[in-house]
């Protein structure tokens, strides 16, 4: 006859976010899961840690934050953007998105290029999530299709046609681009200037 070992407790969400620190990568990837796996209950200690975590656990427990998604978290989501850390920065703003914040839209814009996909240039977190907006998310667009930098503007316009493809198909995107101009982010000339006007200005009139 075989007896069964006593099942160990699960471990308090304290102790699973102080593993957030850890140097090994196994035992921080199993720590978020876990916290997030507890949803809301896992709020309070991830709270508690983050004023004084250590930047790499700091991304981490905004990872957990923008995971959980809970309510309770939308204003600590939302200062999370004035972080210095493109990670904690672009984690709040996955947060607002997952809440559906009336914040998520402008924290998406301003968090474009903080959290590339590493195997899919040039999406990063925040441009899938605008993305899956579909048409509300092309006016907050619409701005950085001239921003400074031209890795900006390759995602807003990733966007942009993403969007337009999905609610509109490959013909009507082609016919778009006849009559306004192909967008080249990385042009500098005039006449590139004169076509990113044209669409912003069609985007200002109600676009789609």
């Amino acid at each position: 006859m075989t007896t069964s070992k006593p099942s160990q407790p699960s471990p308090a969400p304290e102790d699973l976010v102080a593993q957030l620190g850890t140097a090994a990568p196994n035992d921080r990837a199993k720590a978020l899961a876990a916290l997030v796996m507890r949803g809301a209950a896992s709020t309070p200690a991830l709270l508690a840690a983050l004023p004084g975590a250590t930047a790499p656990m700091r991304a981490q427990i905004a990872q957990a934050l923008a995971e959980i998604a809970d309510p309770a978290t939308a204003d600590t989501l939302a200062l999370l953007l004035g972080e210095a850390d493109p990670l904690v920065r672009g984690r709040g703003a996955e947060g607002l998105a997952r809440l559906d914040d009336p914040r998520a839209l402008d924290a998406l814009a301003r968090t474009l290029d903080d959290l590339p996909d590493v195997l899919h240039w040039p999406y990063t977190v925040s441009a899938s999530l605008l993305i899956e907006r579909g048409t509300a998310a092309l006016p907050t667009v619409a701005t950085l299709l001239g921003a400074p930098d031209p890795i900006t503007r390759t995602r807003a316009f990733q966007v942009l046609r993403d969007v337009l493809l999905q609610e509109r198909g490959e013909a009507a995107w082609q016919a778009l681009v006849a009559r306004l101009g192909a967008l080249d982010p990385y042009g500098a000339d005039p006449g590139n200037l004169a076509v990113t006007a044209r669409w912003q200005a069609w985007l200002a009139a109600g676009g789609p």
